[in-house]
């Protein structure tokens, strides 16, 4: 089975998670994407952010020892790393993401280039979706983990 490399992102702000309704699936999800040729999976993820939401955004950093040498440097890790499987799709057959995914904040906002319906939604708001009709499990348990290990200290902010 194919494994295609994508980047996603939690935005973050106070109490609440910036999310989209996706077209094709109907369901409220974190902005992300393929990861282009050339590029990180941080820079995938803060590009997607943008295309999809209009929003640049910092990510939060997780690193416990940070390296800037001449012949290394650190990149921010990912607040988690998912295998997902995604069905097959009119002429896409089944394959897997191989996600990488980050925690975010807002830092400006400026026009999207897509046009995609998104909301702010906090904790409890999140807890009234239905799971695997409104949201995927997966991405409700994740986002309760969030909210419940205070990881939205903005420490740059």
């Amino acid at each position: 089975m194919e494994r295609q490399f994508t980047a996603t992102a939690y935005i973050i702000d106070e109490d609440k998670v910036l999310l989209l309704k996706h077209k094709k699936l109907g369901m409220w999800l974190p902005p992300g994407g393929h990861i282009e040729p050339g590029e990180t999976p941080v820079e995938a993820a803060k590009r997607e952010a943008f295309e999809e939401t209009g929003y640049l955004i910092k990510i939060i950093s997780e690193e416990n020892v940070w390296i800037n040498e001449y012949n290394a440097s650190s990149l921010e890790r990912p607040y988690m790393c998912l295998l997902e499987n995604i069905p097959a799709y009119q002429s896409t057959p089944m394959h897997q993401h191989i996600d990488f995914v980050y925690l975010a904040y807002p830092i400006e906002k400026k026009e999207s280039p897509e046009n995609h319906p998104m909301r702010w939604l906090t904790k409890q708001e999140i807890d009234l979706l239905e799971s695997n009709v409104d949201i995927y499990l997966e991405t409700k348990l994740t986002l309760f983990k969030i909210f419940e290990q205070k990881t939205l200290v903005k420490e740059d902010r």
